[in-house]
């Protein structure tokens, strides 16, 4: 169970009452602290919103405060939908006029006294405006797009879970930063999939976007508990810029529409009128050579995750170019002949795939045959595309949802730093903003795994690309053998009519042996055509037998190979589907981890913040005690703290008699006379004062014997230094050599009356 409160020290938005720091609902109307202002909301009780909220929510701690005096009364109107939570249960509130007595008679699963969430959400939904300037067609020339997307809640219970996690509203700006990545990406792979002049022709384009960004928003937002009703494309065009980036034509792509103002009439032109046959040839180089690029950085790998090669942009690009493969490659396959596979724009790609051909060296009898070839080279790469299609799609529906609760969590951050700054205590905001940033950072560092996970996700991604590409040349080569194995049939097919030819020569002589019979011919002629006739039969006979024996070894050795062909063609095909599957399941675990890591983390904020809703009531419930349910309820350590004070306030307000009177009560407690009570006090005084002169005393003791130590050391540097600066003048000066003994040792300067050396005694020579 989720319980919406704000930070205490705040006043309270609905009646201005200053509470608590402790407090997280208003002690004086029960809101819950940090609820946002809305006047119409909190104080007329019309369940209203503002004109850009899509949805409200706060807490009450009694859900009968909703009412306040028995006279007020609560309306919910028809632009509006409510919702109660208590206990996680969900209960709508019709639209209506209602006092107090009257809303729990209709909605008696309700509890007065207990406390509630209050969701309130538009009936109608809510229009945001996207203006893209910066998407691209398949030759990469720039198109924008305005597009409105109504936004409604669907879901209540899903809707809370993202978002109800403090007092708040749901706002036309909080939706559009929310949203704005996703209308991004989806809008960049639909105009990066068509060419400018197909989109030119087609006057279905606009609804077809519209559904495509539809059907895309609807499934990244139902897990939020959003949905979207409709789409609209405002406006989708393509500029023409000079060197300067001013506009010298315009071309509006879709349904007609007339734009606003005369100059953009004057501005919108055909595109044969903007693009000469030159210019469009040119454009389509740079689009083949950029989309060559970028296959061959798609198959740029990296060993280390945070160095992907694939940007969150190039990926965009990337999925873009896959879905035009698709769609050209669709086209050939649904074309009767070359010439309306080129009629439907699929001349780049006929041209790859003949060149591909050339490369392998491969001979067709006729057109017919290498447009076959054609077909079946087109099938086996779109089926490459398609499955490459469909993992980069969940993986970037993962990461958009991703993207979107964390923004989802920034959002819910900003709110709650909004409501801290309203606290009144000068440490209790500090305190709260203390706390607020460090989940900030947390935020920041969960938003540097996301680009982790994002980098991983794309370094994967080409990873599945290589592999894709190399199952796609075991189809070709796997193609080709069973073209290999269906030529070889076909040569058999020719020997058996040749055979069948020997057969036809047999008949007719026979046919020739009956018709001279017949004509009375001479017996010598006859029996020279039937001589024929048996030899040639005999060949023929000895002839079938060899070629039927070899003809069937052929048929059994076509039949091993075959069979040889499609299982390792199961094999492959099952080990591919196997390498699919692993990777599609670790996507998924990573998802999961990741989904149950921000649970988590969500979860103990939520239970964090139920242990100081714990801490308020338990506050709260305290305040209302006696002094002795006050000691009686505290710990052990405080309680003997608390008591003393307790006892302190008591005798303040004593007199002094009393005072004397509770002395003497305490004496006779302790079986003491009030003299002798008074005489152990004075010793001990007396005792304590002793104790702390003495201890004064061995500390100023410790301080003369440390300078005393200091002086010493300090003068027995000097007289060093001094010595040291006459032995090094005298030296300096060289004036009188040093004298020796004959043992080497140095004689004491200034006593030339010395006889003996002094420091061994030897005598000196005169």
């Amino acid at each position: 169970m989720f319980q919406l409160f704000g930070f205490g020290g705040a006043r309270c938005p609905r009646c201005e009452h200053k509470n608590a720091a402790a407090a997280g609902y208003c002690a004086q109307c029960g809101l819950a602290l940090g609820t946002p202002g809305n006047d119409t909301v909190l104080h007329a009780n019309e369940w209203r919103l503002a004109d850009d909220q899509l949805a409200l929510f706060f807490g009450v701690r009694e859900l009968s405060s909703l009412f306040g005096a028995a006279a007020r009364r609560l309306q919910v109107p028809q632009q509006a939908r409510a919702w109660i939570v208590q206990s996680d249960a969900f209960t709508s509130v019709p639209f209506g006029d209602y006092d107090s007595a009257t809303f729990f008679a209709r909605l008696p699963q309700l509890l007065p006294a207990r406390p509630a969430e209050v969701l309130i959400a538009r009936a109608a939904p809510l229009s945001l405006t996207f203006d893209l300037p910066a998407l691209a067609s398949t030759e990469q020339l720039q198109i924008a797009a305005t597009f409105q997307v109504d936004i409604s809640l669907g879901q209540p219970d899903a809707f809370a879970r993202q978002f109800m996690r403090a007092p708040g509203a749901v706002t036309l700006a909080h939706l559009h930063a929310l949203l704005l990545p996703s209308v991004r990406q989806i809008a960049l792979e639909f105009t990066g999939s068509r060419a400018l002049r197909e989109m030119d022709a087609n006057a279905d384009l606009r609804p077809q976007f519209n559904e495509r960004l539809q059907s895309s928003l609807t499934q990244r937002l139902a897990p939020s508990g959003l949905s979207v009703p409709r789409v609209e494309t405002l406006a989708l065009r393509h500029d023409k810029l000079a060197g300067d980036d001013s506009c010298i034509g315009t071309l509006w792509l879709g349904a007609p529409q007339t734009p606003g103002g005369a100059d953009a009439l004057e501005r919108g032109k055909q595109l044969d009128q903007l693009y000469d046959e030159e210019e469009l040839q040119r454009i389509a180089r740079e689009a083949l050579t950029l989309r060559h690029a970028q296959r061959r950085m798609e198959l740029q790998q990296d060993a280390k995750v945070g160095q992907a090669e694939l940007a969150h942009q190039e990926a965009e690009r990337l999925q873009a170019l896959r879905g035009r493969q698709i769609d050209l490659y669709g086209r050939i396959l649904e074309a009767k002949s070359q010439r309306q596979a080129l009629d439907h724009g699929a001349a780049v790609v006929l041209e790859e795939l003949k060149q591909e051909l050339a490369k392998k060296g491969a001979t067709h009898a006729d057109e017919a045959a290498q447009w076959q070839h054609l077909r079946a080279l087109a099938a086996i790469k779109m089926r490459s595309e398609l499955e490459l299609s469909q993992l980069d799609g969940r993986e970037q529906l993962q990461l958009a949802q991703q993207r979107f609760t964390h923004q989802v969590h920034l959002q819910a951050i900003a709110q709650q730093v909004e409501s801290a700054l309203l606290i009144d205590d000068e440490a209790g905001r500090r305190a709260q903003l203390a706390r607020l940033h460090k989940t900030e950072q947390d935020a920041a560092q969960r938003e540097a795994q996301l680009e982790a996970e994002q980098h991983k996700a794309a370094w994967q991604g080409a990873v599945l690309a290589t592999a894709a590409r190399k199952r796609e040349a075991e189809r070709v080569q796997e193609w080709e053998d069973q073209m290999q194995l269906a030529r070889q049939r076909e040569l058999l097919r020719a020997e058996a009519h040749k055979d069948e030819a020997a057969q036809v020569q047999a008949a007719e002589i026979a046919e020739k042996v009956a018709v001279l019979r017949r004509g009375g011919a001479r017996d010598d002629a006859i029996a020279q055509q039937e001589k024929l006739l048996r030899t040639i039969e005999a060949d023929g006979v000895h002839a079938r037998q060899l070629q039927q024996q070899a003809h069937q070894a052929q048929l059994d050795a076509l039949a091993v190979e075959e069979q040889r062909q499609q299982l390792r063609q199961l094999e492959q095909e099952a080990q591919w589907q196997r390498d699919l599957l692993a990777m599609s399941q670790q996507r998924e675990h990573d998802y999961a981890r990741w989904k149950s890591d921000y649970e988590a983390l969500v979860a103990q904020q939520a239970h964090a913040a139920e242990l100081a809703r714990i801490d308020i009531d338990r506050i709260d419930k305290i305040g209302t005690l006696s002094d002795t349910g006050k000691v009686a309820m505290a710990a052990a350590p405080n309680a003997s703290v608390l008591a003393q004070v307790l006892k302190t306030q008591l005798q303040a307000g004593m007199s002094a008699e009393q005072i004397h009177a509770l002395a003497a009560l305490a004496a006779a407690e302790n079986s003491i006379a009030p003299l002798d009570a008074m005489r152990m006090a004075q010793e001990g005084v007396a005792q304590e004062r002793g104790y702390l002169e003495a201890q004064a005393e061995r500390e100023r003791r410790q301080q003369l014997d440390l300078i005393a130590l200091q002086n010493a050391a300090h003068s027995h540097g000097l007289n060093a230094q001094a010595q040291l600066g006459v032995a090094v003048a005298q030296a300096v000066a060289g004036s009188t050599p040093a004298r020796c003994c004959s043992n080497g040792h140095a004689l004491r300067s200034g006593h030339p009356e010395d006889k003996f050396c002094a420091a061994c005694g030897v005598a000196l020579q005169p």
